[in-house]
């Protein structure tokens, strides 16, 4: 393909090209171009649906037929997988090697206070571009467990509170952001560093822009676009503060895609929801009554330590732990780390120079190069008292270590009920990156009650008393440095390997499309069983995802 003088593609210098043109776009053409953008609002796709690859195959195994799977993990991404498989005529097991379901959407029942509380592994939001997650909802009949939170609250240091929603057709959604925002003014946007910065969020593509930025950091790419501090701080920085990741270190490209995913993509696409009760009750629960009328076994504490491939045709056939069993497919759903550890095993029981011990040396040494973000903790605290006009859910992105404090008692019923027996409150404090090394409960809220006083003086002007406290403790979500993204693989990784019947689903995987967080979980599940489905000539799954590319201008 033909490219400029710096190498590139036009594909590739899109971004870059566009930036030196657009700074030369005068106030005047920019603002008559949003006007017709607005006139002509609605013509682009913000959504598409990839169908089947076999649409004239049959859409359940044929009676008398068996196929067994065999899912490695009950997170999100296994039972998503498990789900369209089981629903097809599938036999499937999930063995999970925790005491619970569901991943990083767990509840487990902890006691306090004399009671048995639900607690989650902390506070998630469903967003509109979740459109996996939504068709399992609604397949499930699980919607009137969810409600919308309106609004995004943000407090800052250098300026004031923010309460942020998206409002109308694009892209006056985004101008009302603007002008509702008590930072800003509308002439804010003219600044040159921001219009610079545009053409990567406005005109982004998927299919290009790992190429282009994943070699950058976001704090990088922002400097390098010249963006003014004040946008940067307000309506980006929030979002790289609860990536889980380093601020410093997280790729330009995956923001980028965050971007596109959370707020351009569609101008609903910031529109969010909460569950109104534990995340057991309101999903897992439901779920697994689902995947049990199909006879699927899920066995927990169960955990997968190697693979046994068939010495003839190189399948997987089942896992040390049950040398009996055997499989037909196997769905890899761990988390990175427990997928790194079952290959890596296998690994070693293989001899060096067949087939099978090359499949699987390929297969390790490209995932051996990913890696864990850093540890953080969800510190949950019960108060006998509680905040006046404070908002349910509030993200700070300059107050580390808090990244965003969320008012369960407003939230879940069964908090709620506590709260107004007692008047008091439950409060969930998310620190992300966590740099204070191992301490108990109680000096987990010490550390970050200095500035929680700064956040919520509130607190301590009206001596709420901590009833009682919960610390969760993790390090297992996946790394989005920057410079990682050449080693990651989509789910299909395994069968590029040679290993045609294991299949991969997982937040830590590369899509075709813009995914993240607990959507490219659900979504890489459906890639996984559409992956055996193929195989066996059975009709894939339809996926909806998000578009690959930005609104534009027009």
């Amino acid at each position: 393909m033909p490219g400029d003088e710096t190498g590139l593609s036009p594909l590739q210098t899109n971004g870059r090209g566009l930036k030196n043109s657009v700074l030369r776009i005068s106030s005047v053409v920019a603002i008559g171009g949003v006007i017709l953008a607005i006139i002509i609002d609605g013509l682009t796709s913000t959504q598409r649906t990839i169908p089947p690859a076999n649409p004239d195959d049959p859409v359940r195994l044929p009676s008398g037929v068996t196929r067994r799977v065999l899912v490695a993990g009950a997170g999100l991404a296994g039972l998503s997988a498990a789900l369209e498989l089981a629903e097809r005529g599938y036999e499937v097991t999930i063995r999970e090697s925790s005491d619970v379901v569901g991943g990083r959407l767990f509840a487990k029942p902890v006691v306090r206070l004399n009671r048995t509380f639900p607690v989650e592994h902390g506070f998630h939001a469903w967003f509109h571009n979740y459109h996996t997650f939504k068709d399992i909802r609604r397949r499930l009949d699980i919607d009137d467990n969810f409600k919308t939170w309106e609004a995004v609250d943000y407090v800052f240091k250098k300026y004031k509170p923010e309460s942020i929603y998206s409002q109308g057709p694009y892209p006056l959604n985004l101008f009302g952001i603007v002008l509702r925002s008590p930072n800003f003014k509308f002439l804010d946007i003219l600044i040159p560093g921001n219009i610079l910065a545009l053409p990567d969020m406005i005109w982004f593509n998927h299919d290009t822009v790992y190429e282009q930025y994943d070699n950058m950091t976001f704090v990088e790419w922002a400097k390098e676009s010249r963006i003014d501090p004040k946008f940067f701080d307000i309506l980006l920085k929030p979002a790289l503060s609860v990536s889980l990741n380093e601020q410093q270190t997280m790729s330009a490209a995956e923001m980028l895609m965050y971007i596109q995913m959370y707020f351009l993509s569609d101008a609903k696409a910031d529109s969010r929801e909460v569950t109104t009760k534990n995340y057991h009750t309101a999903v897992l629960e439901p779920w697994l009554k689902k995947l049990a009328s199909y006879g699927t076994k899920i066995e927990t504490k169960t955990p997968i330590r190697s693979l046994v491939f068939n010495a003839t045709n190189g399948h997987v056939i089942g896992e040390d732990g049950h040398p009996e069993e055997h499989f037909d497919h196997v769905v890899l759903a761990t988390d990175l780390e427990g997928v790194q550890s079952i290959m890596g095993s296998t690994l070693t029981k293989y001899k060096s120079g067949d087939s099978i011990h090359n499949s699987l040396s390929k297969f390790v040494e490209k995932t051996s190069r990913l890696s864990i973000a850093p540890p953080y903790k969800v510190l949950r605290v019960w108060f006998d008292k509680q905040l006046k006009n404070a908002p349910s859910i509030l993200e700070t992105p300059e107050f580390f270590p808090i990244n965003l404090i969320v008012q369960y008692h407003m939230l879940e019923e069964e908090f709620a009920e506590w709260a107004n027996e007692t008047g008091g409150s439950v409060l969930e404090f998310h620190l992300y990156t966590w740099e204070y090394g191992q301490v108990s409960d109680e000096e987990v809220w010490d550390i970050i009650s200095p500035t929680v006083k700064v956040i919520y003086p509130e607190i301590f002007d009206r001596q709420f008393k901590t009833l009682a406290y919960h610390v969760h403790s993790f390090q297992n979500f996946p790394s989005f440095q920057a410079g990682l993204h050449i080693h990651r693989p989509k789910s299909t990784f395994a069968a590029e390997c040679g290993i045609e019947n294991l299949a991969l689903a997982g937040d830590w995987l590369h899509t075709d499309y813009p995914s993240a967080l607990m959507e490219r979980a659900v979504s890489t599940g459906r890639e996984a069983a559409n992956q055996i489905l193929l195989l066996d000539h059975i009709r894939q799954v339809p996926l909806t995802v998000t578009s690959s590319y930005g609104p534009g201008l027009l």
